[in-house]
């Protein structure tokens, strides 16, 4: 799914590729504001930054899977994707958070065989609709721009939080909070967004 098909002004906010230095920085600000969010976490990053998952369970986050080391899935064999998948899940428990029930494809390729290894591990497939491409970094002021001009009601925001310098993403989040919210907004995490809305396919 990328969004939910909802009438409520509910928005998910996601980051990837972490947790990484920048994670705690990160937590810190959707503390100040409230605001929940769900991170899809690479396994290799899991193990060298234990504390700020643990974090993420504390402060009410969500916490999915994004694979062992983010590498593309589609087009290998199900006992390839099947690993590096299921690799991410004892990176989690045995830091105390829950067996993730969602799933991120690095850079949104998938096949039938992930669908199918996703079944039999009981996750859900969770894509995006609204990419203001921060990983590219092209300032603050873009970043809360492309997102607040993609927003709708259900949305799911991809955001990083690792695989770089991810300071531009830190300082957009303010931003990017308080100007939804002006607009009506409540921010939930993709958990309690399936709740309130029927899953929407990607286009």
């Amino acid at each position: 799914m990328a969004s939910v098909t909802t009438r409520r002004r509910v928005v998910a906010l996601t980051f990837d590729d972490g947790p990484s230095p920048y994670t705690p920085w990160l937590l810190d600000e959707l503390r100040r504001l409230h605001a929940p969010a769900t991170f899809f976490v690479i396994g290799q990053q899991a193990w060298a930054h234990a504390w700020s998952l643990r974090r993420e369970l504390a402060l009410g986050m969500a916490v999915g899977d994004y694979t062992e080391a983010h590498r593309a899935l589609a087009g290998r064999r199900a006992a390839v994707q099947r690993h590096d998948i299921a690799a991410v899940v004892p990176a989690l428990t045995d830091r105390g958070l829950p067996r993730p029930q969602l799933f991120r494809p690095p850079y949104r390729l998938y096949d039938r065989t992930t669908l199918g290894v996703l079944r039999a591990l009981g996750m859900v497939c969770v894509l995006w609709s609204v990419d203001p491409a921060d990983w590219r970094r092209p300032g603050v002021a873009a970043i809360v721009r492309r997102t607040l001009a993609a927003v709708r009601p259900g949305a799911i925001v991809e955001l990083h939080d690792g695989g770089g310098d991810r300071s531009q993403t830190v300082a957009a989040v303010p931003g990017i909070v308080r100007a939804l919210r002006r607009r009506g907004y409540r921010f939930v995490t993709v958990p309690r967004l399936l709740a309130l809305g029927a899953p929407r396919p990607p286009r």
